[in-house]
């Protein structure tokens, strides 16, 4: 699957984040692919991703519940720079 890399608005990360999360949700991509990604995205672009309380709520709202619980485990681990 191919996905943008550099997505330019937030709206468009939330479209690849969806494309993605469907993706491995139907087994057409693995979780290394899925967690590369998501930590791609969270540390070239933070700002887009992250709000002050977690995920960006046009993220939030846009991806829907069960896949930002799916991000959110991707996402484990993760340390935003300060």
């Amino acid at each position: 699957m191919e996905f943008v890399k550099n997505p330019t608005t937030v709206k468009l990360m939330a479209t690849q984040i969806i494309k993605a999360c469907d993706s491995y949700i139907g087994l057409k991509m693995s979780e290394k692919q899925l967690r590369e990604l998501i930590m791609y995205y969270a540390s070239q672009h933070g700002k887009k991703l992250f709000s002050h309380n977690g995920l960006n709520p046009t993220i939030q709202n846009r991806i829907g519940k069960k896949r930002s619980v799916l991000v959110n485990i991707m996402l484990s681990g993760f340390q935003i720079k300060l």
